[in-house]
């Protein structure tokens, strides 16, 4: 029989709860989106709901870049769609939706040791991510001992767990006062993200090196800064809206609208999914405001022909702000 815990490329994804709720609400018709790093396990996650559970499974093929993104589509063409890597976020579709998380299993005490002779404060917030929340109590005990008062702070808006945040939103750091921020997990667009929203310092501890750094946002602000001057003489701009349901934001856009109209720029409102070179290239823009995924405009700015701002930055180019502010969906 099949395991209701699947280990997979260094992630436990616990099945338990979403099978039992397939089986004893008799459902039929299962929906399976899954993030692209785990892309290439649907096909046994997908046997394995249908082995124990006897429903049909169909798997959605179409990019899934967090909880934010649902497949409303397929959510429309099943009894019960499972998101798995990402624990709850949109609300208004839980009762057809059910989150199943993706924790890894790799423990973080090597890369919080090493952290600690970067950190230079006593006061530290503690953040990570969803894949690494169930390890923030042992990481919190690490620090203290090393005597350093380390806080997480409760669960924000978007987040679920304490000391977690997101790529959009960064509530549980600035929730804490503190001098400075250890952020557990890989990558560095989430430390970068906390730096600037914070304005503090941030080590970041990787658990899958081992290592810790601190990282620094000056590149990166200096990179937005030229996109905001690159976008300067745009006389067309298209404000993106995102169809996927935990990124929209209509009123951001309508201000956006608003604004830039008011500012002698002919602003158009698009709507759209997936935000892709191509399809920007034919509008006929030559600049556009994102109030999509912050990462469109700051991760992905290197594959667009044109400049990708995201709402402050637009604010910036129209005079209306100075200082550089994180894009943050609240």
């Amino acid at each position: 029989m099949p395991d209701r815990v699947l280990s997979i490329a260094g992630y436990e994804i616990d099945l338990g709860p979403a099978l039992y709720l397939i089986s004893s609400s008799r459902i039929a018709m299962v929906g399976l989106q899954v993030p692209e790093g785990l892309k290439r396990a649907a096909p046994l996650i997908a046997r394995t709901v249908s082995d124990l559970t006897g429903s049909r499974v169909i798997i959605s093929g179409d990019p899934c870049f967090g909880a934010c993104d649902l497949d409303l589509d397929l959510l429309t063409s099943v009894d019960l769609l499972l998101h798995v890597g990402h624990s709850e976020l949109c609300a208004a579709y839980t009762d057809k939706v059910v989150y199943i998380e993706a924790r890894m299993s790799q423990p973080v005490a090597d890369a919080v040791q090493r952290s600690i002779p970067l950190l230079t404060s006593p006061r530290v917030g503690l953040c990570t991510t969803v894949q690494h929340a169930q390890f923030v109590p042992d990481a919190l005990m690490i620090l203290a001992e090393a005597g350093i008062q380390a806080e997480a702070a409760l669960p924000g808006a978007r987040g679920k767990y304490r000391g977690q945040v997101l790529g959009c939103n960064y509530q549980a750091a600035r929730d804490l006062d503190v001098d400075e921020y250890l952020f557990i997990g890989s990558g560095l667009f989430h430390p970068l993200g906390m730096a600037i929203s914070t304005g503090k310092r941030v080590v970041c501890a990787d658990p899958t090196t081992g290592q810790a750094c601190e990282v620094r946002p000056e590149a990166l602000i200096r990179r937005r800064f030229g996109a905001i001057a690159n976008a300067m003489d745009s006389r067309r701009i298209a404000v993106l809206v995102s169809k996927k349901p935990g990124q929209q934001r209509q009123e951001l856009a309508d201000f956006m609208m608003e604004i830039g109209t008011a500012a002698g720029r002919e602003m158009i409102m698009v709507r759209i999914d997936n935000i892709e070179p191509d399809r920007l290239i034919n509008l006929g823009i030559d600049a556009a405001v994102s109030t999509a995924c912050p990462r469109v405009a700051l991760d992905d700015s290197a594959r667009y022909p044109i400049p990708i701002l995201t709402p402050p930055e637009f604010e910036i180019l129209l005079g209306r702000k100075e200082d550089y502010e994180f894009d943050e969906i609240v």
